[in-house]
């Protein structure tokens, strides 16, 4: 079934070839965002604006469009697509040009009154292009029925012949794929995000089109006998963060320093017996001040229930807090980092949760910690972000190693190749994307630890009603992973923690 409207793009420009070692020719592209800096991937406002000049030159209609009208409307109705696109990094060496600044248009009245000594001004422009590893992108919109509207689209595709500056050629095209051909389209996967973070890029919205065309309207009417009108800059249009497929999102957290119960100092727990009893302590803790907060209830997402004694599955499962007690990595000189015991606590929450964050920062600091007999064992200190031993859990690094052991989700029946199976699922039930998955680079696990002071993995405290084998992991991605990094059964208890190695 063909469930999406694919436009693609492909650029004509070309670099030299990289040599003998066989490498594709290269193309180049000189788009850029809101402050000069390069662009990539092209924005899907930009698609649109050039499938607008592509249809007025189509249907030979450049004072005012009318044919594709219904199409682009039915097009800016829809919501940010999913862009594949190739690799582009931008240059490091800046490229300089003059061009002709926006006098010239004051120029050619001049001219008409017998003046001829005012002369066209050139700007300079300093730019850095954008390098590309391949030549195409793409922009996939899932359709919810058929697309109403696809010769129209297909014919203005094929008519587009630049995207970005004038000398950015390329030839377009549209198709209607299946999922499973979109699932092979070349080119690294830029997904919206609803997070605030990744990449900028403007977005098509109701209204563009009728915006687009005023605007063309006051550049063919910006110059009179009587004087200039400035062109008025387009404002009708969305900002949309994309981010990679392989670019997680970094999940909002805060973190506690454990103070003894008279604050007189900090207390520290062992960490391979009590570390399943600091998550138990700091969840009791944030459902005291989470009780009654204005984002429904705290069954699900402060204790991770759906109902009396049931773990949240579903879609909601990984909508809930991650208690993590933080193991303190401690610098020896020469002998290296040595994992110590917990002397701090982080709660983290899923991307696009910062407002629960914010609630329970506001109201952590101060709380005790109370075990099971009631006895108050410490109290939160709210801890800054600079700490470095935090700094070791959350900032972004390629290569991992475990804290604690992840327990597996599942039986792996001590085969290996099962093993690994499970492992990178777990990665994926983490909140990692499949492809970047796909991508890790190194994947190992053992009973012994990769880092100095852990335990043996078995001589760890499981959490409840967990039976999985456990097993210390190490992981190097393709590029930086932000934190915190926790998987595995027990990720949301402090177990399956990773600390950087980088």
């Amino acid at each position: 079934m063909n469930s999406f409207l694919h436009i693609s793009v492909r650029y004509l420009q070309s670099l030299a070839s990289g040599g003998d070692d066989g490498e594709p020719k290269r193309s180049l592209t000189h788009g850029r965002a809101d402050g000069g800096e390069p662009e990539w991937p092209p924005s899907p406002h930009r698609i649109f604006q050039a499938l607008v000049a592509a249809s007025a030159g189509r249907w030979n209609e450049r004072a005012q469009l009318e044919y594709a009208v219904p199409a682009l409307r039915w097009l800016e109705q829809h919501s940010s697509p999913t862009v594949i696109a190739a690799t582009g990094v931008a240059s490091k060496v800046k490229c300089q040009f003059y061009v002709p600044d926006n006098t010239a248009d004051l120029v050619v009245p001049a001219w008409s009154r017998g003046d001829v000594t005012k002369q066209v001004k050139r700007s300079e422009k300093v730019v850095r292009p954008t390098h590309l590893s391949g030549d195409t992108v793409h922009y996939v919109y899932a359709l919810d029925g058929p697309c109403p509207h696809f010769d129209v689209l297909r014919h203005a595709a094929r008519s587009i012949t630049h995207l970005g500056w004038g000398i950015d050629m390329v030839a377009g095209d549209a198709s209607l794929l299946s999922a499973d051909e979109v699932a092979k389209l070349d080119g690294e996967v830029w997904r919206p995000t609803p997070d605030g973070g990744g990449t900028a890029l403007r977005v098509p919205k109701v209204g563009t089109l009728d915006a687009l065309m005023t605007k063309h309207q006051a550049f063919l009417n910006r110059l009179s006998s009587d004087r200039f009108k400035p062109v008025p800059p387009l404002a009708v249009f969305d900002v949309v963060h994309y981010r990679r497929a392989t670019e997680p999102a970094a999940r909002p957290f805060v973190a506690f320093s454990i103070l003894k119960p008279d604050a007189s100092s900090n207390r520290a727990f062992d960490t391979a017996r009590r570390c399943r009893d600091v998550a138990g302590w700091s969840r009791h803790a944030t459902g005291n001040v989470c009780d009654g907060w204005p984002f429904g209830s705290t069954e699900g997402f402060v204790h991770g229930h759906d109902g009396p004694g049931k773990q949240l599955k579903g879609e909601l499962a990984n909508e809930r807090f991650m208690y993590l007690p933080i193991p303190s990595i401690e610098r020896r000189g020469d002998l290296g980092n040595h994992v110590g015991a917990i002397r701090r606590v982080l709660i983290a929450a899923p991307p696009g949760f910062q407002n629960r964050i914010d609630w329970i920062r506001r109201r952590l600091p101060g709380q005790d910690l109370v075990n099971l007999d009631g006895e108050i064992v410490g109290m939160l200190n709210l801890l800054p972000t600079k700490d470095w031993v935090l700094n070791r859990y959350t900032q972004p690094a390629r290569t991992w190693s475990t804290v604690t052991p992840v327990v597996w989700p599942g039986h792996d029946d001590r085969d290996a190749r099962k093993a690994e199976s499970i492992l990178r699922k777990a990665f994926v039930q983490a909140g990692l994307a499949p492809e970047l998955v796909a991508a890790i680079e190194e994947l190992d696990w053992r009973a012994v630890g990769f880092r100095a002071g852990v335990d043996l993995a078995h001589r760890y405290a499981k959490p409840d009603h967990m039976n999985g084998r456990m097993y210390h992991v190490r992981v190097r991605f393709p590029h930086p992973v932000p934190g915190p990094l926790a998987v595995g059964a027990g990720r949301y208890r402090g177990f399956g923690l990773f600390a950087a190695e980088d």
